[in-house]
């Protein structure tokens, strides 16, 4: 069955065009040029109505939201241009379900108004079905358990007395031990099971103390470089004092390199020694 579809336009060109667009579509076209005709033309029962935003001096806005009003369940389609450009807020307050510009493509227009009556007619269909949905018949409420009959003379059942299990006394309850609450294994008995010995781990090798220079070495090597120097000095032509002088200064320097020198090596070779050996 043909749909009717009422296009509101004040042009006689664009509703020429709109007749032709829709006249192979199932679809009945009827026009009006004003928002007065429109009103009138409602009489045609339209599933779909395409308005102009601007109709000459009247307002395409409020001829749609006019006519929603009326017909909540006839989709409303605006036409807008680029001399006056489709306002959101204006559409959504009017309730307009999709708008289009002109000039527009003519398949694109067509999808539009198809698939907005596509959705009208199923949300139309779910809203049917759910009122025609029988009402789920009331249930009966669960009967409330029973408590068991007091038998006579003041006689109550009395849950049976479980046996004591053998090695556990009436005054010995499960306990948890230290150990257990540390360890969180559960003890039965009064004493906590003996803890279990870690097994001893290897003794890394300590690094012997660095040999420190005793004086007798210290002064045995200073006299052995002040030996070799007196002959150097001799031959240089140095006077016994300058000679005496040089031979003091260097024992110093040697005494002092020998106790600053000597510890860090013999450290640094025993370090060396300890890190080869824990490798191996």
């Amino acid at each position: 069955m043909a749909k009717t579809l009422l296009a509101v336009d004040d042009s006689v060109t664009m509703r020429k065009v709109l007749e032709i667009t829709f006249s192979g579509e199932d679809f009945r076209v009827v026009t009006a040029e004003s928002a007065q005709g429109a009103i009138g033309k409602m009489t045609e029962n339209p599933q779909v109505c395409v308005i102009d935003t601007a109709l000459g001096g009247e307002d395409g806005y409020t001829l749609a939201k006019e006519l929603r009003q009326r017909h909540p369940g006839t989709s409303i389609i605006m036409l807008a241009s680029r001399y006056a450009p489709y306002d959101q807020a204006r559409g959504r307050d009017a309730g307009a379900d999709d708008w289009a510009d002109k000039p527009f493509d003519t398949q694109q227009l067509i999808d539009k108004v198809r698939k907005i009556m596509l959705a009208k007619e199923a949300g139309g269909a779910a809203v049917s079905t759910v009122a025609r949905a029988p009402a789920p018949a009331p249930t009966a409420p669960a009967p409330s358990p029973q408590p068991p009959p007091v038998a006579s003379g003041g006689f109550r059942p009395v849950a049976p007395a479980v046996a004591a299990s053998p090695g556990i006394g009436r005054g010995t309850q499960p306990s948890l031990g230290g150990a257990a609450a540390r360890t969180g294994t559960l003890v039965f008995g009064d004493s906590a099971p003996p803890p279990i010995a870690a097994p001893p781990r290897p003794a890394a090798p300590t690094a012997a103390p660095a040999p420190t220079p005793t004086p007798a070495a210290t002064a045995a090597v200073s006299g052995a470089v002040n030996g070799a120097l007196a002959g150097k000095l001799g031959e240089l032509g140095l006077s016994p004092q300058q000679a005496e002088a040089v031979l003091a200064l260097s024992r110093e320097v040697v005494e002092r390199v020998v106790w600053e020198v000597v510890p860090q090596l013999a450290e640094t070779i025993i370090k060396e020694e300890i890190a080869r050996l824990t490798k191996d």
